[in-house]
C-alpha cells in the first residue's frame, strides 16, 4: 500500500512539474513552480523521493531560469532544492567546460556541505562525467567527511552508496559500521552480499569457489540478526548467484541451503541445482535434482504453496518429457488440490502439446 501511495505521489510530481514547466516557457513565469508542486505533495514525502524528483526535473528547465537559479544560488547559497535543479540540468544538458565546471561546483559544495542529504547518494552525485579532477575532489570530500563526521550515520550511508563502486573494502568497513547501528535492518546483508557478488570479497583471492561460497555466506550471516533471514539466506544468496551467472557459487550455496530448516529449501535448493546442472549440459543431474526436489521431505512445501515448475519448464524444453511426466505425478500425491491442473499438463505431455506451465 505505502508503495502505491509513493507511485502515485512520484506520478504526480511529475505531471505537475510538466504542467508548470509549459507554463513557464509560455508566459516566462517564476520559476519556483517545481519546488511549489513537490511541496503540495505534503509532509509525509520521503526527501529522497524529492530529490530524485528535483534532479529529474532540471532536465527540461529552460535558459533563463537557469540563469536565474545561479544568480539565487550567489546570494543565498543554502538553497539544495536549486542547486539539485541545476545538477539535473547540467547532468542532462551541459555540453561545454564551463558548464561542466558548474555542474563540479555545485555537487562538490552539496557533499562538502550537506553529506547527509538524500541526494548526496544519487548517481548523478556520485561521478563527474569526463571530469577527473572533479571526481578527485569528491572522493577526497567523502574522505574528509568520514573523519569529521565518522558518527553520523546519514553521513555514513550515503558514503557507502559512493564507495560501492569505487572503493570495496572502504564499503566493506561502512557497511559493518551501519549494520551495527541497525542490527535488525535487512538492508545491510543484503548490501553486503551484494558487494560480494560484483567485486568478490575485498583484500581476498578465493579461487575455490566452494571455499568462496561458504566465506561470503559466513560473512553475510554474521550481519543477518533476524531469525527468519537467516533461515533463507543461503537460498537467497544461491538464487542471486544464480541470476548473474556465478553457477559454481549458486550451486555450493544452495548446497548449504539444502541442509537448513527452512520449509522451501528441498524444493527450492534441488531447483536451483538442477538449473545449475543444466546449464553445464549434465541432463542426467537435473533430471535428479527435479525428481529430488518432489522429496518427500518437500511434501509440506508443495502442499501448501504447490510445485517450483522453473526447472520442469528447462527439462520440456530441453526434451525430457518421460523426467517431467515422473516428477507431475510424484506431485499428485503432495499437492492434492492441484490434481486437475497436474493431470491437464500429463495429458497434454503425452499427446505432444506444450503444457502451460506459466511464467516461471
Amino acid at each position: 500500500m505505502w508503495a502505491m501511495r509513493l507511485l502515485a505521489a512520484i506520478l504526480l510530481a511529475f505531471a505537475t512539474i510538466s504542467d508548470s514547466s509549459a507554463q513557464f516557457g509560455q508566459r516566462g513565469q517564476r520559476g519556483n513552480s517545481v519546488t511549489n508542486a513537490l511541496d503540495a505533495l505534503g509532509l509525509s514525502q520521503p526527501e529522497s523521493v524529492r530529490s530524485i524528483l528535483l534532479l529529474y526535473s532540471g532536465k527540461s528547465l529552460l535558459r533563463p531560469k537557469v540563469d536565474e537559479l545561479e544568480a539565487n544560488l550567489r546570494k543565498t547559497p543554502d538553497k539544495v532544492d536549486d542547486r539539485l535543479m541545476l545538477i539535473g540540468y547540467y547532468t542532462w544538458n551541459g555540453r561545454d567546460g564551463t558548464e561542466r565546471l558548474r555542474l563540479r561546483a555545485h555537487v562538490l559544495w552539496l557533499i562538502q556541505n550537506h553529506p547527509e542529504h538524500p541526494a548526496t547518494a544519487e548517481p548523478s552525485l556520485r561521478d563527474l562525467p569526463d571530469d577527473p579532477e572533479g571526481n578527485t575532489q569528491m572522493l577526497q570530500i567523502w574522505h574528509e567527511n568520514l573523519r569529521s563526521r565518522r558518527d553520523d550515520l546519514a553521513v555514513l550511508k550515503n558514503a557507502e552508496k559512493f564507495f560501492f563502486g569505487k572503493d570495496p573494502a572502504e564499503a566493506d568497513l561502512l557497511i559493518h559500521r551501519i549494520a551495527a547501528n541497525e542490527p535488525g535492518n535487512h538492508e545491510w546483508p543484503a548490501e553486503l552480499a551484494q558487494l560480494f557478488r560484483m567485486f568478490g570479497i575485498p583484500g581476498e583471492n578465493i579461487a575455490n569457489s566452494e571455499e568462496r561460497a561458504q566465506e561470503e555466506y559466513r560473512r553475510v550471516l554474521e550481519l543477518t540478526t533476524n531469525p527468519a533471514a537467516r533461515k533463507t539466506l543461503s537460498g537467497d544468496m544461491a538464487e542471486a548467484a544464480f541470476r548473474i551467472g556465478d553457477f559454481p557459487v549458486a550451486a555450493e550455496l544452495a548446497k548449504i541451503y539444502l541442509k537448513s530448516s527452512d520449509r522451501p529449501a528441498v524444493q527450492r535448493a534441488n531447483t536451483i541445482l538442477g538449473r545449475v546442472a543444466l546449464r553445464a549440459a549434465d541432463v542426467a543431474s537435473a533430471k535428479k535434482y527435479l525428481l529430488d526436489s518432489a522429496d518427500p521431505e518437500a511434501a509440506r512445501d508443495i502442499t501448501f504453496s504447490g510445485p517450483v515448475l522453473v526447472l520442469a519448464k528447462e527439462l520440456f524444453e530441453s526434451g525430457e518429457r518421460e523426467a517431467v511426466i515422473q516428477y507431475l505425478q510424484t506431485c499428485l500425491s503432495l499437492w492434492p488440490r492441484g490434481e486437475t491442473v497436474l493431470r491437464i499438463w500429463i495429458a497434454d505431455i503425452r499427446e505432444g502439446k506444450t503444457p502451460n506451465f506459466g511464467a516461471p
